[in-house]
């Protein structure tokens, strides 16, 4: 019988210090029992600038390691090139994870066993802890916390940030990344949702856990605003693809930005409330925005 074979994909682009210290933590995990497991690079970089970082590691690597270009910017043509790739490498299961994050050793082991135990066509997705930088308030976790949920709960979507893929959703459904806006952000979010609507289990895995710096730059107010606002959007078009009536959605958006600013108001005096409230009013404008056709441009820029 033929192993299953694992391959994690890596989209970069002009971060090649975090590349390397992803791809290092990947070299020390520990394995998971029988499969076949490979890397792929996809370098969103014309220049090819991690291309000498990739090269640097594949000699004295612990499993292959395939880095290629994909010149077209955006984060959804990188992810589509992840998944021509795998398709081509005939792999089982595609395993997604962002170029500025670490792994627990246990990461892999966890992620695809507990795939097996859901019987193997399932999505795993698994928590990202975010470590904030000394010099931002300590009440700034809050807003860089992700949902921890438990092992086996169902989710609606997920994103691609720690995420193991069955291979029959690009082989055999087709499901591809929306390219028609290559810098907007929550494609993936919809990509996991067209998965959800066509029978696709999407599950969590609280064990399989990897781990994200957070840059001085994100760990402002500014940073933050612009992140709420875009995930509004995002939400916006996933409740109105899920059937969500739109004239109940923007209702529901305005309601929202109106109790949080009249609670940003109130909450003047304290930091943390106000901040909390502010955030909630940037994502209700968002999603009002997104109810009428706004689309996001938060990856314009490449976010180091």
């Amino acid at each position: 019988m033929l192993q299953p074979l694992l391959d994690i994909c890596i989209c970069t682009c002009r971060r090649p210090e975090q590349l390397r210290r992803t791809l290092m933590s990947l070299s020390r995990m520990n394995l998971p029992d029988a499969v076949g497991l490979s890397v792929t690079v996809v370098d969103n970089d014309s220049s090819q600038g991690a291309s000498r970082t990739v090269e640097d590691l594949q000699a004295t690597f612990p499993f292959p390691i395939r880095y290629v270009v994909e010149s077209r910017p955006g984060i959804p043509l990188a992810r589509n090139r992840c998944l021509d790739e795998a398709k081509a490498k005939g792999v089982d299961y595609l395993v997604f994870i962002d170029d500025d994050e670490w792994v627990d050793s246990g990461w892999l082991v966890n992620l695809y066993s507990y795939a097996q135990k859901v019987g193997g066509n399932s999505v795993v997705s698994g928590p990202v802890i975010s470590c904030l930088p000394v010099s931002s308030p300590e009440y700034y976790q809050v807003f860089f916390c992700r949902k921890k949920g438990t092992t086996g709960e169902l989710m609606p979507y997920c994103a691609t940030n720690n995420v193991l893929i069955p291979s029959f959703l690009y082989s055999e459904m087709g499901l591809r990344f929306d390219e028609r806006n290559p810098y907007a952000g929550g494609t993936d979010v919809m990509f996991f949702t067209e998965a959800r609507s066509r029978g696709v289990e999407i599950r969590r895995c609280v064990e399989a856990v990897v781990y994200e710096d957070v840059p001085e730059h994100r760990a402002t107010l500014t940073w933050l605003s612009k992140r709420k606002y875009s995930v509004g959007i995002t939400l916006a078009r996933q409740k109105l693809y899920a059937g969500r009536n739109r004239s109940q959605l923007m209702g529901s958006a305005v309601t929202q930005f109106v109790v949080a600013s009249l609670t940003l108001l109130v909450g003047l005096p304290f930091r943390r409330l106000r901040t909390r409230s502010w955030l909630r009013a940037c994502r209700s404008a968002g999603m009002a925005c997104g109810v009428l056709g706004a689309e996001s441009q938060f990856y314009r820029r490449a976010h180091t």
